[in-house]
This record gives structure tokens, C-alpha cells and sequence, in this order.
């Protein structure tokens, strides 16, 4: 008997923006993405990998691969193009058909409901996730989505990175924006996020209690830069700020204590209508979902930045020098992804799933028409076998393993050349070639770990 649960889920994750294209057909309405000027790199939005066309050929690539469960996310104005009000019925009968093609695979589809895509009209209608507005039109949109898929979607996940995602939603605020001011809109929408999230819960009791929804953060695990007592302790504050404290009202419905007091001392505290924490309570989640891509050390001083830390160590890695990094800056770290799970299962003690994990390489396809990607193979076997350390001897209690980006996608600065695929996409950053798909050689070593539950590595 192998180390992993026997209907361990095996896969791939993206997002509706780096994927689809199509941004202004089939009665689509625009998001905060399509409004974005051109990205660093040159590109846009408007085509990603054109999935919205290509989605057949994908899913029979991941059919190939062995795959078992694809999560994937809605894009919210494809469905309704404000945001609320009038259905899109070409957009949801989009989602319909690929979830209808990754079941005729048995693939099992994992629908996130919000990545970052925020339509564009209640951003300007409500400013988005701080106006409570967009709560209630996110669980109508929820509700639409959840009784239309009916049996055939079991897991939900409601928002990608919940502990990433209020900051990333003040990040378009004017540039003298006071500090103070900005802390304030990151509360409420963390609040507002937490209510979202909860009402997947309730809408799922209602009309789909088969189905599972599982909380997501990003998990970063922030290490002492040396044993300093102060460093220790910066660490320890980094992680309950950025790892701890969105896992805690995930998974308990509860605001842990710390953030409510650094919400009170800072004068920051959302305006909590009757009810709220009620709702929080009974709206827990069914399993623990996480991304993970890489640790960081922290040294006194650092923690302060709060839940923005995070961001500021994306553009501006911290070397740890145990650690290799990738060409964009992020530390390798294997034993870090066992530290996760094992980290969120014993606190939580609910199933964990790790629905992201890749490394991104500027990559060419040579004169074979594929990419000889020995790296990925060995930064992939060195994270599993972490991950089955974690279960044969840290007792976790792990659902399943999703690559980001199981095929060539736009980053989320929206760079072609950070390519994360076992399958490459023919396209550059500013020319869209002929968007044709080729297998690398990561592909056949995928398929066969699936194959054999993750025991060949």
C-alpha cells in the first residue's frame, strides 16, 4: 500500500484571467484586469492561452497527463456582466460545457468562485470588496453558479489566497492614500471577504450539501534570520499576521485575538453589522486548501510591514543562504511545503489540500519542439517526497496535489516568458505566434507519478 490515500486528487490549477482570453466576448463584462494598461512585460489580458477557445484540447492534454482534478476559476462579469443584476446565459453555459469535458475525463472540477477578477462595475459602483454591496451580490452570483452546477462540482474553493487577496484589492488606491487609511480598507475587506466566503457554507447546506468547500490561503513560512530572540519573534509575528490569522477565522469562525487587538489599538476595527459573527461561526470551512511557493527569513523589524510583508518579499526576495532561488527570486524550499501542511493540520486538524505549487523558468522550446525540463522534474519530486514525509510520518491528512499552471500561462504580473507548464504554450509576451501546445518533458514524468499514486517519483 502506497504512502497516499488511494482517491488522492492529482492535478493542475489556474485562473479564469491567465487562461481564457475572450475578454469581450460571448456577453463577458469587463474585470479589473481588462482595464489594467499593459503589463511590465508588454502583454495583456484579452488572450492569455485562449482556453475560452482551446478548452477541449487542454482538458484532453490533462486527460493524458492522468489527471484526476482541475481547480479553475469563474470569472465572475462572464457570468454576470455587472457584477449582479441581469445572467449571462452564453457565460454560464461556457462553464457548463467545461465541466461537462473534464467529467467525460473523470476529472473531477474544483470551482473557485473569486481570484482576484473583480467585475469592473461594482468596483466602480461600490469599490469593490469594501463596499458590503459586493457581499451580497457575491453570494447571489454564488448561489447562481452553485444551483446551476448542480451535483456535478464537489469542491469549492471561494476565494483564491484569502490572506493575499484584501491587500491586493487596495492595491489600486491613489498612491498618497494615507497609511492609516489604507490599514482601514484592508479591514473591511478582510471582513467583508470573510462574510463572502462564509455564505459559500450556507448557500451549499441549501442547495448542494454533497459538496465540500475548502478555505485557501497563500502559506508562507517565515523563519527566524538567525535564533536572536528578536528575529524569532518577528518570525512568529509574521506568520500569526500573514499564515495564522485567515486560517483561524477559516477555519474556527472566530477573529483570533491578536488581530482584533492590533484592529482596536490601530483604530481600524470594521464596522461589524448584528449578526456577522454568527454568520462567520456557521459558515466554517470543510478542509484547508493552500498554495505554497516558497519560505522566507525574517529579521526584527521586518514583521511590522504586516500583511504586506508578503508582497514586499515578491519584489524583493530575502536571500536565505541554505537556499537556492529561481531566476525570479524565490527560495526553493521543499522541507518548507511539509512545514505547511503539517503546520495547518495540526492547528486545524481538517484535510489539507495543496492546490498550488510550481516553479516559473524562461523557457524556449528547442529543436525537438519541446523543453527539456530536468528542473521542474527535480523541483517537483523534491516537494512530494516532503509531502509524503508529511503523511507517512507527521499523520497529515493531505486530499490531493495541484501543480500552478499545469500548462504555459500568463503570470500574475502577467509575463508569458515565467513559464510554469508540464505543456508549453507558443506564444511570447508581446506576440501571440500560434498559441500551439507541446508537451515537455515534464509531461511524461507527471503522467507517470499520477499513475502510480506518487510512488515513482
Amino acid at each position: 500500500m502506497g504512502v497516499l490515500v488511494k482517491d488522492f486528487m492529482w492535478g493542475g490549477s489556474v485562473s479564469s484571467m491567465q487562461t481564457e482570453g475572450a475578454w469581450n466576448i460571448g456577453g463577458k463584462g469587463l474585470t479589473v484586469y481588462d482595464l489594467q494598461e499593459k503589463t511590465k512585460s508588454g502583454s495583456d489580458w484579452k488572450v492569455a492561452i485562449d482556453f475560452y477557445h482551446r478548452y477541449k484540447e487542454d482538458i484532453a492534454l490533462f486527460a493524458k497527463m492522468g489527471f484526476n482534478a482541475y481547480r479553475f476559476s469563474l470569472s465572475w462579469a462572464r457570468i454576470l456582466p455587472d457584477g449582479e443584476g441581469e445572467i449571462n446565459e452564453e457565460g454560464l453555459d461556457f462553464y457548463d460545457q467545461v465541466i461537462n469535458e473534464l467529467l467525460k475525463y473523470n476529472i473531477e472540477p474544483v470551482v473557485c468562485l473569486y481570484h482576484f477578477d473583480m467585475p469592473a462595475a461594482l468596483m466602480k459602483k461600490y469599490g469593490g470588496w469594501t463596499g458590503r454591496k459586493t457581499v451580497d451580490a457575491f453570494k447571489k452570483y454564488s448561489e447562481i453558479v452553485i444551483r446551476r452546477f448542480g451535483t456535478r462540482v464537489k469542491y469549492y474553493i471561494p476565494f483564491n489566497e484569502q490572506n493575499a487577496a484584501p491587500l491586493i484589492s487596495a492595491m489600486n488606491l491613489p498612491e498618497d492614500t494615507p497609511e492609516l487609511d489604507k490599514k482601514r480598507i484592508i479591514a473591511v475587506n478582510m471582513h467583508h471577504m470573510f462574510l463572502a466566503s462564509a455564505s459559500i457554507s450556507h448557500i451549499l447546506r441549501k442547495y448542494a450539501p454533497h459538496a465540500k468547500v475548502g478555505g485557501m490561503v497563500n502559506f508562507t513560512p517565515f523563519y527566524p534570520a538567525s535564533c536572536r530572540p528578536e528575529d524569532v519573534f518577528a518570525a512568529q509575528k509574521a506568520n500569526r499576521g500573514y499564515n495564522y490569522q485567515t486560517l483561524d477565522v477559516l477555519a474556527k469562525g472566530e477573529y483570533p485575538a491578536d488581530l482584533l487587538h492590533e484592529w482596536k489599538t490601530t483604530g481600524i476595527t470594521p464596522s461589524f453589522e448584528s449578526g456577522d459573527m454568527e454568520y462567520i461561526r456557521l459558515g466554517k470551512m470543510d478542509f484547508l486548501a493552500h498554495s505554497y511557493y516558497m519560505s522566507a527569513p525574517v529579521k526584527a523589524g521586518d514583521e511590522n510591514a504586516g500583511i504586506s510583508i508578503i508582497m514586499k518579499l515578491i519584489m524583493n526576495p530575502i536571500k536565505n543562504k541554505y537556499l537556492e532561488q529561481t531566476e525570479w527570486g524565490w527560495t526553493i524550499d521543499p522541507v518548507g511545503i511539509r512545514l505547511t501542511v503539517k503546520e495547518i493540520y495540526d492547528r486545524y486538524q481538517l484535510p489539507v489540500f495543496t492546490i498550488e505549487c510550481g516553479i516559473g523558468v524562461n523557457e524556449e522550446l528547442n529543436e525537438k519542439q519541446t523543453v527539456e525540463d530536468d528542473y521542474r522534474i527535480e523541483y517537483f519530486k523534491n516537494h512530494l517526497n516532503q509531502l509524503k514525509l508529511a503523511v507517512s510520518e507527521d499523520g497529515v491528512d493531505l486530499m490531493g496535489f495541484l501543480t500552478w499552471g499545469p500548462i504555459d500561462i500568463l503570470s500574475s504580473q502577467g509575463e508569458m516568458k515565467k513559464r510554469y507548464g508540464f505543456i508549453y504554450v507558443n506564444r511570447t509576451d508581446t506576440d501571440l505566434l500560434d498559441l500551439a501546445r507541446y508537451k515537455k518533458k515534464s509531461f511524461e514524468w507527471f503522467r507517470n507519478v499520477i499513475a502510480s499514486n506518487g510512488e515513482e517519483l
